[in-house]
């Protein structure tokens, strides 16, 4: 008889296959990760940037309070941007002041500059935003990256690195086969349990 830790582990073994690896930046020891998903209009994709190790013992400048602003190029046929939460959507690249306006890029503004106190050891900030398209497809969008920090120091390194985004895996039809299969399997064994009960 199926036992319910087997269904359990071939859930769990199952999740570990779906799952992606990032492609990810790592910049004055803070590592920069990009993920991209579909949403339900095919035009438009969901964005997310994790940004960790800040402050961390591998950050080789420390003391960040926090990002003041980032950008990155758009893709063929770019429409429209929506920025993360706290943040304003602008055009153009960014300096050292912030978004600036020059350049094919798209910017995303704090709209309150980070004031202090650093951020804690080893910390991790996620932005999720969503970009979208007026016609065609998100395939190899592998856009420049610039971000601008502020914190104790008076200048941080203003990173502009490509970034490429990992697409968010979606389960093969085999692997759902496979999950249906087993939850089937458990609701069937609880049957047989309760059956079993009240004879």
């Amino acid at each position: 008889m199926l036992k319910f830790r087997h269904i359990a582990s071939a859930i769990v073994v199952l999740g570990l296959t779906t799952a992606g690896a990032h492609a990810s930046l790592i910049a004055d020891g803070i590592t920069y990760t990009l993920s991209e998903s579909a949403t339900a209009n095919p035009l438009t994709d969901q964005f997310t940037l994790n940004i960790a190790g800040i402050n961390g013992p591998s950050d080789a400048e420390g003391g960040r309070y926090g990002v003041q602003s980032f950008a990155l190029n758009p893709p063929s046929n770019f429409a429209s941007a929506a920025a993360p939460s706290g943040f304003t959507e602008l055009s153009g690249g960014l300096n050292a002041n912030g978004c600036n306006g020059k350049g094919n890029f798209y910017c995303f503004a704090a709209e309150t500059t980070p004031q202090g106190p650093a951020l804690p050891a080893d910390s991790s900030i996620n932005y999720t935003f969503y970009v979208t398209l007026s016609s065609g497809l998100f395939s190899g969008y592998s856009p420049d990256f610039k971000i601008n920090w502020v914190g104790t120091k008076n200048n941080y390194d203003l990173v502009s690195k490509p970034l490429t985004p990992t697409p968010t895996p979606v389960p093969e039809p085999g692997s759902l086969l496979l999950l249906g299969t087993g939850l089937i399997g458990l609701g069937l064994v609880g049957r047989f349990k309760l059956s079993k009960r009240f004879l």
